[in-house]
C-alpha cells in the first residue's frame, strides 16, 4: 500500500456539489491509444492507470474543467465532455444544490 488515499467516490465537493455528481472526466478511445503513458505521467491526480492501454481508473479525481492531459496525448485518444453542454449541466447542479441548502 502506498499510503495514498483513493478518492473516486467521496472526493471533495466542487462548489458545494458532490464530485461524483459532476460529469467531468476524460474518456480514452481504445482504438487510438497506443499505451505510451503520456497521460499517466502528466496527471498528478492518478486519474489514469496503464495496462496495455490507458484507462480512466479514477474519473472523479479529475479536476473539474482540467483538460491538460488532452494536449499530452500524441494520438489524440483523450476527449472530454463538450464545454458548452458541461456548463449547462453545472449550472443546473449548482441550482439544485443551492436549493437543498435552504
Amino acid at each position: 500500500m502506498t499510503g495514498k488515499k483513493e478518492h473516486s467516490k467521496g472526493a471533495s465537493p466542487y462548489k458545494g456539489i458532490p464530485r461524483e455528481k459532476i460529469p467531468w472526466y476524460p474518456t480514452v478511445d481504445e482504438e487510438k491509444c497506443t499505451g505510451c503513458g503520456a497521460c499517466v505521467d502528466f496527471c498528478h491526480n492518478s486519474v489514469y492507470s496503464l495496462e496495455d492501454k490507458a484507462k480512466v481508473a479514477s474519473p472523479y479525481k479529475c479536476v473539474v474543467g482540467c483538460t491538460g492531459c488532452f494536449s499530452q496525448c500524441p494520438e489524440n485518444a483523450i476527449s472530454f465532455p463538450d464545454m458548452k453542454e458541461f456548463v449547462k449541466v453545472l449550472q443546473k447542479l449548482k441550482a439544485e444544490h443551492a436549493s437543498c441548502k435552504k
